[in-house]
Formats: C-alpha cells, sequence, structure tokens
C-alpha cells in the first residue's frame, strides 16, 4: 500500500510566535517530498524556510518575519533597530519616515511637521504662528510683535520709523514722499494739493490759499516774492518771470506780463501789456489798440476821428484858449481850436485845431494831444488839410 500524506508543521525559534510550513512524506518509505526551500536569515544567521522570512523595509535584507516591526503609519516593516517612536504623536514609525525637529530635535513623523516659508526650517505645528497681515504661517521664532499695533508679524517685513524708532510690519507704514523714508501714519501729513504723505514738517503753507503742500508745489511770485501753489502762478512773456495770475497784466491774446513790465496807455490812462500798445502815427504816442484805426498805419481814432470830421465834440471848453496859444507858438502859426474830446480817464484832451497861413487864406488842421493836468501837448502835432475824403496828412 503506498501513501503520500501532507501536514502542517508548527514550530518555533525560542520564544517566537510559532511558524507554520506544511510538509508531504511517504510513511511506507520515509521518503519527504514538497520540502520547504530553506533560507537563511541576515540578522541571525539562522536557516529557516523562505516562507518564515520576511524583507526589511529599510535595509532590504531577509530575516525572520517576528523580528520585523510594523509602521503605525504606513504598515511597512523593518528590524526593530531601524525604527523609533515618533515623540509628537507616540506611534512606532520607520527611521526614514522621521525627521528632526528643528526647534526641539526630536524625531517626528514627517508628515507630521511643518515647513517655515522663510527658513525652511521644519518643525512641530505648536511652534508655529501666524503673520497678523500676510497670514502666513512661520516659526515663532521669526515673528516679532509690533510697536505700532501690538500684532505678530513675520520678522522678514519689518520696517522700522525713521522719526520714532518704532517697528512693525511694512503695511503699517507709509513713505515719505520727499526723504523716501518710512513713517507711521501719527508722524506724517497729507498735502491738500497732491495727497501724497510726508513727515510732519516737511510742508509749506502757501502764502495765498493758506494750503499746507510739498515744498516742490510752491514757487515764488516775482511780484509779492511769497511762495505760492504753481498752479495760481502764470509765466511772463516779456521776461519769463512767474507771477500770481491775480497781479499779471494780461494781453488781449492771454499772454500775461508783471506790472512793473506794463506800459501806459496814454490816452485811457491804463496799464497794457506791450503787445496791446500801439505806436500813434500821428502823434507818436503809445495807445491801446482798442483805440486804433483800422489801417496800416495805426493811429489814435478819436484824434482821427475829429481830423476828419467824423465826431465834433466839445469837452472842456474852458481850456481852448490856452490850447490855442500853445498851438499857435509851436507852430509859428495863428491856430484855433474846433473841436476837442476828452479821453476816458479825463487826464487828456484829442484837438483838433484850424491853422491859418498865408495871411489867413491858407487853411488846414491840426491834431494833437493836450494833457489836462500838465497844460502842456503830449507828442507831435499833425498837420494836414481836411479834403471831400476826409483828413489828408501834410506828408500824405
Amino acid at each position: 500500500m503506498h501513501r503520500e500524506v501532507t501536514a502542517v508543521v508548527q514550530y518555533r525559534f525560542g520564544e517566537t510566535p510559532p511558524y507554520s510550513s506544511r510538509l508531504t512524506v511517504v510513511p511506507h518509505t520515509g521518503e519527504q517530498l514538497g520540502v520547504p526551500e530553506l533560507g537563511r536569515c541576515e540578522s541571525t544567521g539562522q536557516s529557516a524556510p523562505k516562507e518564515c522570512l520576511g524583507r526589511c523595509d529599510m535595509t532590504g535584507g531577509e530575516v525572520l518575519r517576528h523580528l520585523l516591526l510594523p509602521s503605525e503609519v504606513s504598515a511597512r516593516r523593518a528590524l526593530a533597530e531601524h525604527t523609533l517612536r515618533c515623540s509628537l504623536s507616540g506611534k512606532r514609525i520607520l527611521m526614514d519616515e522621521a525627521e528632526l525637529s528643528a526647534v526641539t530635535g526630536n524625531p517626528v513623523t514627517r508628515s507630521l511637521l511643518k515647513t517655515c516659508p522663510l527658513t525652511g526650517m521644519r518643525a512641530e505645528s505648536e511652534h508655529f504662528g501666524k503673520c497678523a497681515f500676510t497670514s502666513a504661517e512661520v516659526l515663532t521664532a521669526e515673528l516679532s510683535v509690533s510697536e505700532v499695533s501690538g500684532k505678530r508679524y513675520r520678522r522678514d517685513q519689518q520696517v522700522r520709523s525713521a522719526v520714532s524708532g518704532k517697528a512693525g510690519h511694512k503695511e503699517e507704514f507709509l513713505f515719505c514722499h520727499e526723504t523716501r523714508q518710512p513713517i507711521v501714519p501719527e508722524e506724517a501729513e497729507q498735502c491738500e494739493l497732491t495727497k501724497k504723505f510726508v513727515r510732519k514738517g516737511v510742508l509749506e503753507k502757501c502764502a495765498l490759499t493758506g494750503m499746507a503742500v510739498l515744498p516742490s508745489e510752491l514757487e515764488r511770485c516775482a511780484v509779492s516774492d511769497k511762495r505760492i501753489i504753481k498752479t495760481v502762478l502764470v509765466s511772463s512773456s516779456v521776461s519769463g518771470a512767474r507771477l500770481q495770475r491775480r497781479l499779471a497784466v494780461r494781453s488781449i491774446a492771454g499772454k500775461f506780463c508783471a506790472p512793473s513790465e506794463a506800459k501806459t496807455c496814454m490816452w485811457s490812462g491804463r496799464r497794457s501789456h506791450p503787445d496791446d500798445l500801439r505806436m500813434c502815427s500821428l502823434t507818436g504816442i503809445p495807445f491801446h489798440v482798442e483805440f486804433a484805426a483800422p489801417g496800416d498805419q495805426p493811429y489814435l481814432q478819436p484824434l482821427g476821428d475829429l481830423l476828419h470830421g467824423v465826431r465834433r465834440a466839445t469837452d472842456v471848453p474852458e481850456r481852448w484858449e490856452d490850447i490855442g496859444s500853445k498851438a499857435s507858438t509851436a507852430l509859428r502859426s495863428r491856430c484855433r481850436v474846433e473841436t476837442a474830446h476828452v479821453s476816458p480817464d479825463k487826464r487828456h484832451l484829442a484837438i483838433c485845431s484850424e491853422v491859418r497861413t498865408l495871411l489867413g487864406l491858407r487853411v488846414r488842421q491840426a491834431g494833437l494831444l493836450y494833457s489836462i493836468e500838465d497844460g502842456s501837448i503830449v507828442g507831435r502835432i499833425a498837420m494836414g488839410k481836411r479834403t471831400a475824403k476826409g483828413w489828408i496828412g501834410a506828408d500824405g
């Protein structure tokens, strides 16, 4: 009778948990069939069925399974000397699953450590804090308490006031527009014109508006010698000097000049921009362009109207005799005032006189300007003859 018997055999290696292997034998002959292949434990040197061996995930060596301890984090297995306890969770882990805390120096499961974005150092969560301004979580050693607000902030973004020396996060500070130095809001003042911030004491007051502005926004007025906001100043087209618009003399074309650069219109008495004055071709006196007669050779129209006979004003008749006497002396001929027109400022008279020569047979008209205040003839006396076409100058 021939039989093959298969049995499960249990055995131990000292005080170890039991192992089991399947054996097949022939009782009649004692022959062993299906004997487990043997291997050697790299830790103890013992021979054992290979099915009793397991792989150490740290060394890669084959060792008896009971010598391997599992990681409570990953279920990987390794010899006891390649495992340790996580100081934070208390769990057993493999050594390559641990990392030393940069703060405590204790081994901690890698996944339980946090990385500081400032230093790259890793440590337990309890050693981290949040920056109140950026919300970044960094090591508490990298945080400071703001002397401005009392909030915690990351030290790498610290700014210190150039005025008080207070330290805090950069978002708590302003930068002086003039000095470019950091200051806290309480140490700053704002330019009313540009809205820019500067440290106290930098702003100047505009002498005209009273506004506190940046020094660069002010300019000295050439007339008042006061520092004024640039926007209310204009440039003289005569000298380039800067002065207040309200103090400047403006031309018809919109140009400006200083009062000292203005010229007087002899007819109106007004101070005018030089660009607006014309020289009378009849008398040689300066007058404003608004009183000019049309034509290539400008002349004072009120005087021209008297000479042409289109106006017959009889202003200030009590002076006519004196004017006629002075004109007679100047021309060495007998003169008689025909018409007189007073100027807008009541200081001058435009005179048209009849001048007779050649024993009174030759009659001409003379035009002149008379100063009521000084009682004298101003400028040249224009001589000419009145015709059907109007008055024609002696040289015309």
